[in-house]
């Protein structure tokens, strides 16, 4: 296998690039991919290369035709995805649709889909095989010269599976460059709503670091509050409504805006605070989680990403993505 690196690929670890290359095969284990570029079976201009060589346009990657990675038989895995794929209603996927412009594509993402497959769910589609569907079936054409032909459209970032709301794909390489850039100088403002147990406050900023670990007993990453070893982060909330579900009991719907980008973030913090969102499997409250399971039938955080708002380069605009609430909200307000 061959691959010229263009623009779109250009300026890039070699060891990133080729986790990329092989994530649509989730049996591949991160250990294979560094077990090539150490034992000279993925080269770059036909030279063994370390993992931090950044790869320049016109470079040349090649993986040895022979090598087996993980137990994978990757025909199967693929073929299997696009079966599942053909059956997806093009229209139900374009429906999520917000907005679409030469440089965004913005999605209202549903709750319980991934945006990228995972090693725990590698046979699920994903938000990035609905995209690959919408692009192909509007047949997209970078019309830019400054964009290489060959740039896939790609999300900005992510959201936990069960969070609903905004996600933004740039459908250009500079577009994906542009949201990296204000995300990682904190240029972006994030809006969330969620659902939690109590009675709110008015206003209440937390600003607790925090530190991700694996839980070996549930086999993921968690995340807790540490002030020794955790890393910034900061969550502003403010009070909406405070209601008595016949149920729930005193619930509270809050609207959030993150300063930090970490993982997890807002649901540890809240839980931390003693207001856990409501359906928060990790962090909520099991006994609450399973009242509203049996009664309402809701299994997943009752956690929306509200609202994105940036300043966009390219049309000179400040712009205003906005999902509306979902219906499992409503059914908890009372306005279904």
């Amino acid at each position: 296998m061959e691959i010229i690196i263009d623009k779109s690929n250009a300026d890039q670890r070699f060891d990133r690039f080729l986790r990329k290359r092989f994530k649509i095969y989730p049996k591949v284990r991160l250990a294979d991919i560094y077990a090539l570029i150490r034992k000279g079976s993925a080269k770059v201009n036909a030279k063994k290369q370390k993992e931090q060589y950044r790869l320049n346009v016109g470079d040349l990657v090649s993986i040895d035709d022979h090598v087996t990675l993980g137990d994978a038989d990757f025909s199967v895995l693929t073929s299997g995805k696009e079966k599942q794929l053909e059956k997806v209603d093009i229209r139900k996927i374009q429906d999520r649709i917000i907005y679409s412009d030469q440089h965004w594509l913005v999605f209202n993402k549903p709750a319980g889909i991934l945006v990228h497959p995972g090693n725990q769910h590698w046979k699920d589609l994903s938000m990035n095989d609905y995209l690959e569907k919408v692009v192909e079936s509007w047949k997209l054409k970078v019309e830019s010269s400054n964009v290489a032909v060959t740039f896939k459209p790609a999300f900005g970032y992510r959201l936990d599976k069960d969070t609903s709301g905004v996600l933004i794909a740039a459908k250009t390489y500079d577009a994906l460059q542009y949201i990296n850039k204000i995300i990682r100088e904190r240029q972006i403002d994030k809006y969330y709503l969620a659902l939690v147990m109590g009675t709110f406050p008015d206003h209440l900023l937390i600003d607790k670091p925090l530190e991700k670990q694996y839980n070996e007993r549930f086999d993921r990453a968690q995340v807790k509050v540490d002030f020794r070893y955790g890393v910034s982060a900061k969550t502003e909330c403010r009070w909406d409504k405070t209601f008595t579900h016949e149920v729930l009991g005193e619930c509270s719907l809050v609207r959030i805006k993150i300063e930090t980008w970490r993982m997890h973030q807002i649901r540890v913090h809240l839980a931390d605070a003693w207001f856990p969102v409501l359906g928060d499997l990790v962090y909520g409250n099991p006994a609450l989680n399973r009242i509203m399971h049996r009664s309402l039938g809701i299994n997943r955080q009752l956690l929306h990403c509200r609202k994105y708002s940036f300043f966009d380069y390219f049309s000179q605009q400040q712009c205003k993505f906005e999902a509306p609430i979902p219906a499992d909200f409503n059914k908890v307000l009372g306005k279904e």
